[in-house]
């Protein structure tokens, strides 16, 4: 009994450690390259979910986008052929990716590529040879998979397991040639080869060289979600090898970063949550050099009622030191820097490690009267609305260098212990004021001279501000806002689409936090007016809405097309 207690406890102790260590990717994924620039991940049987848990579904949001339009019916029976017949497997994820590479001519290539489970190939095959625009080309057969290539750029590709399309750029850029001392254009190639050759890759890929072997990439799928976003540094490595000038450890500040986020829909808001993994380098760096959290006060006394948006960062200046000085270039960019009589100290020693903008008022003061003018400069102006950008001064001294080579320059003046801009900053619409406490941009004399007496406070929601406490960088966008102040110069399907809008989204809030335990956490917010339904039904009612105003919209203009044309006139004048 002891013996086979002791052997039936080994077996589940090895079965838990298999389960432990199970791949929490999709099985798809294994034809994603690890080093791909990007990947982007949707859940349609997650999202199918959400919507009929708020009684709502896909044929319900065709329909209506169809209902109003009698030429959308051939357009309706194409998608629903494609959703039902077409033989994919819509209980699977469906991902997107980017890659990125130097061809040996050092030109770039950038491929995006959509990948879907198969549920029936032979459907795919009927449902392909059926539809008009592709059953002109023909189906070849590779060892491994079908494929149609629609040109050099773009190819079809499919087995009985997976389904991806393929977009391929080669840019082709002029270079110098040092020896005919000359630019040179190189010619375009015919990528058709290279595009298959691509494709061909990706479906015979070991699993150690896929997106399969990335924990950072496992572990995302970890949590339930309606989508995935993964994205990572190392692709930047294959365009180092271009670089002109090599900088000593480039490669070890680039190499192994990434960044896992999801997206859920709950109910009154869309949530997209992050977290950035940085190597040890990045990581001692974001150490040595932590950063505070936001400075509130620097948004209080902002001179509106009508706030559009609020950027609040804080951050250590001298990062950028550390920076320079982990790749060995601080000495570099000193020299060169040295016949302008500063150095890159006071480049970032002249920052406090704090920078808000405030936005606001958009739309707004257009009605106002057309003498309205600026009280400083009297110039008859119309404003498209409000604006301030303050970044604190750090060290004072770093700060008079910067802003007296800027006086050099031109680009500003300096009065008493003040610069201000130039008639040419003020000719482009903005009012500059620095000192040797702040620096200040503005969008007119008036909303400075507000801001600066402190006799007014920022009309903002509660919840908001406190939202913003104790974190590195935050974010605001009133959405329903903006769109009000708008919505009075728009009409016609812009005017219905923009009161949906309105009526529907309410603001964003995103923020990210200090660097802590290898990582740095980050969060965005879409909030919804109706807080009780799922956002992910309010957001498909309002997108079926809008796509109703516009199949409307470009009925109507076929309509006055085809009066004012006869058909008999050939479609080339018809264009013209």
């Amino acid at each position: 009994m002891q013996f086979s207690t002791k052997y039936l406890l080994t077996a589940v102790a090895m079965i838990g450690l298999l389960v432990s260590c199970k791949n929490n990717a999709p099985k798809e994924t294994r034809l994603i390259p690890k080093d791909a620039l990007a990947v982007v991940t949707l859940d349609p049987n997650s999202l199918s979910e959400k919507l009929q848990n708020g009684g709502i579904s896909i044929d319900t949001i065709l329909s209506k986008i169809f209902e109003k339009d009698s030429s959308g019916i051939q357009d309706k029976k194409l998608t629903d052929d494609f959703r039902k017949n077409a033989g994919l497997n819509w209980k699977e994820k469906i991902h997107f990716f980017v890659t990125q590479k130097k061809d040996t001519n050092n030109t770039d290539i950038t491929s995006m590529t959509i990948l879907a489970s198969m549920e029936d190939a032979t459907k795919f095959k009927a449902f392909i040879t059926s539809y008009k625009p592709a059953s002109a080309k023909k189906i070849k057969v590779d060892k491994l998979f079908n494929y149609i290539q629609e040109d050099d750029n773009t190819i079809l590709a499919w087995n009985k397991e997976f389904i991806m399309a393929s977009f391929y750029n080669h840019t082709v850029k002029p270079f110098y040639d040092t020896l005919q001392m000359k630019f040179i254009i190189p010619e375009k190639s015919n990528d058709s080869h290279k595009l298959l050759a691509f494709v061909s890759a990706l479906f015979t890929q070991k699993e150690d060289a896929s997106m399969m072997s990335v924990k950072g990439f496992n572990d995302m799928f970890k949590t339930k979600a309606e989508g995935y976003l993964f994205s990572s540094t190392n692709q930047l490595l294959n365009n180092l090898s271009g670089m002109p000038l090599q900088l000593p450890k480039l490669e070890e500040l680039v190499k192994d970063n990434y960044s896992a986020a999801t997206l859920t829909f709950d109910d009154g808001k869309i949530i997209a949550r992050s977290t950035t993994y940085t190597n040890p380098l990045v990581s001692s760096i974001l150490k040595n050099y932590a950063g505070p959290t936001v400075n509130e006060s620097l948004i209080k006394n902002y001179p509106s009622s009508h706030i559009n948006g609020i950027m609040i960062a804080a951050f250590n200046p001298a990062i950028f030191g550390g920076v320079l000085k982990q790749l060995e270039v601080e000495g570099l960019v000193n020299e060169f820097l040295k016949k302008s009589g500063i150095s890159s100290q006071d480049l970032y020693g002249s920052l406090k490690g704090d920078i808000a903008v405030m936005v606001s008022d958009l739309g707004i003061n257009n009605n106002e009267p057309q003498n309205r003018k600026d009280e400083v400069f009297l110039i008859q102006r119309k404003t498209l609305g409000k604006m301030i950008i303050n970044v604190p001064v750090g060290n004072k001294q770093s700060f008079q260098k910067l802003m007296n080579k800027a006086v050099e320059m031109g680009t500003v003046v300096q009065k008493g212990s003040e610069y201000k801009g130039s008639d040419l900053l003020n000719t482009l619409g903005f009012y500059l004021v620095a000192n040797d406490q702040q620096f200040i941009l503005a969008s007119d004399s008036i909303t400075y001279q507000q801001y600066i007496a402190k006799t007014s406070k920022m009309v903002i929601q509660p919840d908001v501000l406190d939202y913003f406490k104790g974190k590195s960088t935050v974010m605001y966008i009133d959405i329903a806002n903006t769109l009000g102040g708008f919505m009075k110069d728009s009409t016609g399907i812009f005017y219905n689409s923009m009161a949906t809008a309105k009526n529907t989204i309410k603001d964003v809030l995103g923020s990210s936090e200090n660097f802590a335990d290898g990582k740095i956490n980050a969060v965005v917010e879409l909030r919804m007016q109706n807080e009780k339904q799922n956002s992910l039904v309010t957001l498909m009612s309002l997108l079926t809405n809008i796509a109703v105003d516009v199949r409307q919209q470009a009925k109507r203009e076929r309509e006055i097309e085809e009066k004012m044309f006869p058909s008999g006139i050939p479609a080339v004048i018809r264009a013209n």
